[in-house]
């Protein structure tokens, strides 16, 4: 009789210490994916600002085409930018109204267009602010 108590307290340790040991696995795989999801969140936030930049560029293309012809005005240029076919990338809705390129952006994805001097200085705000890259139109 003795033997068989013996045996299974030893069971019941071996079970105890293998459910231990597959929780630990389990906290770690589980403590990993929410740093994998963090490293997702920062590469998801810069592809955005890439796709804002290159909201930019369009934009800042297309005003520097309208210069090869004519002078235009900002509200001109925002007029363009309107009609440009361009999304925002943050929350996915088209940029076809006005309101999307202020003077002055403080919403990520919005694009801020100034007129300073017979020239466009065309900026975009990304997840963090504006995006460090000023693109420049000028007749």
């Amino acid at each position: 009789m003795k033997n068989k108590k013996g045996f299974a307290l030893i069971g019941l340790l071996l079970a105890l210490s293998i459910i231990g040991l597959l929780a630990l696995i389990g906290l770690r795989v589980y403590n990993g994916d929410q740093q994998v999801k963090g490293k997702n969140t920062i590469v998801l936030e810069k592809a955005k600002n890439v796709i804002v930049k290159a909201n930019v560029e369009s934009i800042q293309s297309l005003i520097q085409a309208e210069l090869t012809d004519k002078d235009i005005n900002r509200d001109d240029a925002v007029y363009i930018a309107q009609n440009a076919g361009l999304y925002n990338p943050f929350n996915e809705v088209a940029m076809s109204t006005a309101e999307w390129f202020p003077e002055n952006a403080n919403v990520p994805g919005e694009i801020q267009i100034t007129l300073i001097a017979g020239t466009f200085y065309i900026q975009g705000y990304g997840a963090d602010g504006l995006l460090p890259e000023i693109f420049t139109a000028k007749r």
